[in-house]
């Protein structure tokens, strides 16, 4: 659970969507784990004036499902996907074959993820969600991006968690941000312990913890806390070029750290 007075997600209240398109990958697992936080995070995002569009690199583009792939090829041409009304409402693209296409470009990841800028200027806010496979490639790399990693509740989570970390050192040089979910108070202790564990694995054998968060999972406070701190640390592409959205330094001072489990 996450205990905050001021924290870092504190000044994007009064914020308003930039220009700039911000980018938050999110990397999937097998089965699907996470997909209910998935959706949590978007709502959240766009219940704070966000709009959101999803890029699923779990699903590919077909001619029944039109997705990425058709928006970066200029002879193919489909409509981007409309926003409905309500923070409710989410726009969903298929998105494994294009990401793999931005992947394969030769000008390097961030002249590559580029692309996605104009495509989907109507959004604020794009969730790259794929597998870490796909994350922990060209695609990212030159990147100061901080993917979220779930972290399971069974007993190989912390090893298979772990791994995907390893991935994404090895290929892009990144370190992703690990969020734990709990569904009771009794659960507390063994999550802890698990973030603690793999913490003290990552900085002994990749040189650096990655951030940790504990969050209860039928608490929306804490999943819109976990909302507000993808946003402050998400990279934005706009036409100018590719940087991380940081906070004034006058937000800085004023915003407390973001309280960690390890």
């Amino acid at each position: 659970m996450l205990e905050f007075g001021l924290h870092q997600g504190t000044s994007l209240y009064g914020r308003t969507p930039q220009d700039g398109l911000r980018l938050i990958p999110v990397a999937g697992t097998p089965g699907g784990m996470g997909l209910q936080v998935l959706w949590d995070i978007c709502t959240h995002l766009q219940a704070l004036g966000y709009p959101t569009v999803v890029l699923d690199g779990s699903e590919r583009e077909t001619s029944e499902a039109p997705g990425l792939l058709e928006l970066l090829d200029d002879t193919l041409w489909i409509e981007p996907p409309a926003q409905l009304p309500g923070a409710d409402s989410l726009a969903v693209l298929p998105a494994a074959r294009g990401l793999a296409e931005l992947a394969s470009r030769r000008a390097g990841a961030p002249q590559a993820l580029l692309a996605l800028q104009p495509l989907l200027r109507r959004y604020a806010v794009v969730l790259l969600y794929a597998p870490m496979a796909m994350l922990a490639s060209p695609l990212l790399e030159g990147s100061s991006a901080s993917p979220l990693v779930l972290l399971g509740d069974d007993g190989k989570a912390v090893i298979n968690s772990y791994q995907q970390l390893k991935l994404l050192s090895f290929h892009t040089g990144l370190m992703g941000t690990v969020a734990r979910l709990v569904h009771g108070d009794e659960e507390r202790a063994a999550a802890q312990q698990q973030l603690r564990v793999l913490c003290d694995c990552a900085a002994k054998h990749l040189g650096r913890a990655p951030r940790s968060l504990l969050l209860h999972a039928n608490r929306p406070a804490d999943l819109q806390r976990l909302a507000l701190e993808l946003l402050e640390n998400a990279e934005t592409l706009c036409a100018s070029g590719l940087f991380a959205a940081l906070p004034s330094p006058n937000e800085a001072q004023r915003a407390t750290p973001l309280a960690t489990s390890h």
